[in-house]
């Protein structure tokens, strides 16, 4: 009898062993969930006492509330999530904006059930809304810009349509008739080009645009550049000059965008630098960087205005920019161009002394040294340059093989000796 009384014990000593066990993994499994979570999560039990949060919730809210109320006291005073629990409303969330945060929170009753009975518990979600509430203020800014720049010239273009309509044909002489006319048809260009840059911008967000990544020489594609606009700023009484500082200067990019951010780049130079000044070229390269600056010695820019100069729509109204008929997205357009080839525009000015705009672009060479071992890892490419780069490292291979289907892996090949044929193919590029 004794002996079944001991066996007993250590049956239900080994039974709540094995449930202890069970409880401890599956709290283990629960937090590794909540922990892995990008979301933050605090649960409230049928008393209203604190149960669980994960590590996000305590980088939002720092010291948890040890109940419900003191959350809500905390953090739903303000946005309404205190009042719509309090009068038991379906729908009991708010926006927190909190250490830099703007975090949308939602409180959810969830039955919880222990031992076949029914709990009325609480789960309370933190969701980060901080990106998406900027991308919306940067929307209805940008919704804004775009209404006031189209309504500017359409004024124009209706108020001076009205007057010769009603009475400036018969009245005005031929030559008022013609300045008239030459106004509308000069803010209708203005407004043909404002679309046509919002269509790129537009097309340039939504990874739309069509890009054509090739081997080029950017010091060359720079001089064409120049020789192209030496007329236009002749006409100015400037002086257009360009000098070569690299021997050797291929790119791996869509030409015609380096053609489209250069040629933004010298026309700004050439319309903010006044007659009988001059405008220096340079291409050259920092390690495995390449670049193309343009300096000028006009008006300059100040600190503030040059923070913000590759914001859309945004103007140096002193320069007299408008004057120009600028759309205050040559500047945008042209940092996100040179993004997409993976560089950068920098900018440099003083008021009255100049400004230095510089373009850096990645070599060729270590675009391709990259992409040779991104082959024979079998990564996939991750943007547009990755693409151009990864088939035209399969064509060499290729061409070395002779055979088609060749296997890209770090056996097939001697990596030293493609390395060689990379930088000798990229030296002889025109």
């Amino acid at each position: 009898m004794l002996w079944l009384n001991k066996r007993d014990r250590r049956r239900a000593d080994q039974n709540v062993m094995r449930t202890m066990r069970r409880i401890a993994n599956e709290r283990t499994e629960s937090q590794a969930i909540l922990s892995s979570l990008n979301v933050g999560i605090v649960a409230y039990g049928s008393d209203n006492r604190l149960i669980a949060s994960n590590p996000v919730a305590e980088i939002y809210f720092g010291v948890i509330p040890d109940s419900l109320d003191s959350f809500l006291d905390r953090f739903g005073a303000d946005n309404g999530m205190r009042a719509a629990y309090y009068l038991e409303s379906d729908d009991v969330s708010g926006e927190l904006d909190i250490d830099g945060y703007t975090l949308r929170l939602v409180c959810q009753q969830h039955p919880l059930r222990i031992d076949g009975e029914r709990f009325g518990g609480h789960i309370i979600t933190a969701q980060d809304v901080t990106q998406f509430r900027r991308q919306e203020e940067q929307r209805k800014v940008f919704v804004a810009n775009v209404s006031h720049e189209l309504k500017t010239p359409l004024t124009t273009i209706k108020s001076y349509s009205e007057t010769l309509l009603d009475w400036g044909i018969d009245e005005k002489s031929r030559d008022d008739i013609k300045s008239d006319v030459t106004r509308i048809y000069d803010d209708s260009i203005r407004m043909e080009r404002l679309i046509a840059d919002l269509l790129l911008l537009s097309t340039i967000d939504s990874s739309r645009l069509h890009v054509q990544m090739v081997l080029f020489n950017l010091s060359e594609c720079a001089r064409q550049i120049c020789e192209r606009f030496k007329d236009q700023a002749s006409a100015k009484s400037i002086a257009l000059d360009f000098s070569v500082l690299s021997l050797q200067s291929t790119v791996l990019a869509d030409r015609s965008s380096v053609e489209r951010i250069l040629t933004n780049l010298i026309v700004n130079a050439i319309h903010y630098t006044e007659a009988g000044g001059s405008i220096r070229v340079y291409a050259g390269n920092i390690v495995d960087d390449f670049y193309i600056k343009v300096v000028d010695d006009g008006v300059g820019i100040d600190q503030t205005d040059l923070d913000n100069i590759f914001r859309r729509f945004y103007r140096v109204d002193k320069t007299g920019s408008r004057a120009f008929g600028g759309t205050g997205l040559g500047l945008p357009i042209a940092q996100e161009l040179a993004r997409m080839q993976r560089g950068r525009i920098e900018a440099e000015s003083e008021p009255g002394i100049g400004s230095q705009f510089t373009l850096f672009l990645p070599s060729a060479r270590r675009i391709l040294r990259e992409s040779l071992f991104e082959v024979s890892k079998r990564e996939k490419p991750r943007d547009a340059v990755a693409t151009a780069a990864h088939d035209t490292v399969r064509r060499w291979l290729d061409e070395l093989s002779g055979e088609e289907n060749v296997k890209y892996d770090t056996g097939s090949f001697d990596l030293r000796g493609l390395l060689d044929i990379i930088d000798r193919k990229v030296n002889d590029c025109p």
